[in-house]
């Protein structure tokens, strides 16, 4: 395991060609694989798997490499060789289908939405001090305030001819309303702001627990294919990522080879996200109380039989994608619909009900994703849909903030990891079952879930 393996014979070209250079630049320092090892303490079957391109590395480790080389070689690596193989190390991730990138994904998400609620709870606790604090001055100057008024009526009823020397106390009045006024105006902008940062705190927290869920159904998967958690330094099965123009027949071999893994996994990612949905109850304060879980236990996707079957929409213009999508989703055993342009989508969701999630593509003739998207929010009957945006524009910023902007919950750039969506999918649909669960069993509609808008799953932007 510590000796350096040849290439894998079923790489990619951009693993193949990144491999290659991990190779050259190993060559360079000039001693074993175990040696190596045994210098940066990791394990030498994992590097040699590194070097034989059948394991995507670490950004960290292509660092160490080249540390260990420039100073090797005293010499220093230059920014435009750092820029090349970051460029091969990002296409290389990005062609691997592993299950082990799909969980980096959703880690690196999952991170940025928890430091995301940490930051809130933080300023909610400064702004919170800094409002207590101005509430106890203010009740300290109306006390003040109090006192002086009553001495001053007292003096002016005594004698009228003091009313000049009380001018010094009018004035000293006068400076006193002004800053209560002024505190007053203060406190009302605190209250605001922090209103808001609790705001942003609970969407933060609604999607630090959609990402948890979301995780439980990628690992629940690559358990149920093979893969357990000591196999994130093994070689991943993939599936070939979706494309503006993926590998189709690839795409519909693969999903139906892991459909009973899939099938498997299913009741698994539902009893996840079940216990998720507990702790987002608990933790969010200030809401109306949930009905008993105990008394409605949320149903398994083996229970789709007590009613009609989910349904998922998607929405493209490229027949090629919808095939892809279809065989990436038809595992999950929700019923799709397919839709070629934005007024299809909207005709389709008049024709149909129970649909768990949408998926919208943005660049489509006549009407594109975002104008397609607002039309489906405007009517109350589609507005609580959770609508991801699956796009070749890439995650630019600008672009992922105008997605959020129309109401979408997710924002994913092609190429897709069939992993991470399959989870995602799952993971919404698992939120609509519950819901239909409980406003069927409840006296009140969806008093399990009073609170439930797709807004509160809306990706932070």
């Amino acid at each position: 395991m510590g000796e350096l393996r040849p290439l894998a014979d079923d790489l990619s070209d951009e693993c193949r060609q990144f491999a290659v250079m991990l190779r050259e630049l190993f060559a360079g320092l000039g001693i074993s694989v175990r040696r190596y090892a045994a210098r940066r303490y990791r394990d030498p079957g994992t590097i040699s798997r590194y070097l034989s391109g059948t394991r995507v590395p670490p950004w960290e480790f292509v660092l160490d490499l080249l540390t260990d080389l420039a100073a090797a070689r005293s010499v220093p690596t230059t920014p435009d060789a750092v820029e090349l193989l970051r460029e091969r190390h990002r296409a290389a991730i990005h062609t691997s289908g592993s299950v082990g990138h799909a969980v980096e994904v959703l880690q690196n998400q999952l991170a940025d939405a928890d430091r995301a609620a940490r930051s809130a709870t933080l300023t909610e606790d400064a702004l919170g001090r800094a409002l207590l604090e101005r509430q106890h001055r203010i009740a300290d100057l109306e006390v003040r305030l109090g006192q002086l008024e009553a001495a001053w009526a007292a003096e002016r009823a005594r004698v009228e001819t003091l009313e000049q020397e009380l001018a010094c106390p009018d004035h000293d009045r006068e400076q006193l309303l002004h800053e209560q006024d002024r505190l007053r105006h203060e406190v009302r902008r605190l209250t605001d702001e922090l209103e808001e940062v609790r705001r942003r705190g609970m969407l933060a927290e609604d999607r630090c627990q959609l990402l948890e869920r979301q995780l439980a159904a990628v690992e629940a998967q690559g358990v149920a294919s093979g893969e357990t958690h000591a196999a994130d330094e093994a070689e991943a099965a993939g599936l070939s990522p979706l494309t503006h123009a993926p590998p189709y027949a690839t795409a519909h071999a693969t999903a139906a080879a892991h459909a009973t893994a899939t099938a498997t996994t299913a009741t698994a990612a539902s009893r996840a996200g079940a216990a998720t949905a507990s702790r987002a109850g608990a933790a969010t304060a200030g809401r109306p109380a949930q009905h008993p879980a105990a008394a409605y236990p949320p149903p398994a996707a083996a229970t789709w039989g007590a009613g009609p079957r989910p349904k998922i929409l998607i929405v493209d213009d490229q027949r090629d994608n919808l095939l892809a999508m279809e065989a990436v989703l038809a595992t999950l055993g929700q019923e799709l619909v397919a839709a070629t342009s934005g007024r299809e989508a909207l005709k389709a969701l008049l024709d149909h009900d129970d649909f768990a999630v949408i998926l919208l593509d943005v660049q489509m003739p006549e009407m594109d994703g975002y104008e397609t998207a607002a039309q489906i929010k405007r009517r109350p009957r589609n507005r609580d849909i959770p609508l991801l945006f699956l796009t070749a524009m890439g995650a630019d910023p600008e672009h992922s903030s105008r997605g959020y902007a129309a109401g979408a919950v997710d924002y994913i750039a092609k190429p897709v990891d069939p992993w991470a969506l399959r989870a995602k999918v799952s993971t919404f649909t698992e939120i609509f079952l519950e819901r239909r669960h409980y406003s069927r069993h409840a006296t009140t509609p969806y008093a399990g879930f009073p609170n439930f808008r797709s807004s509160d799953f809306r990706a932070i932007p």
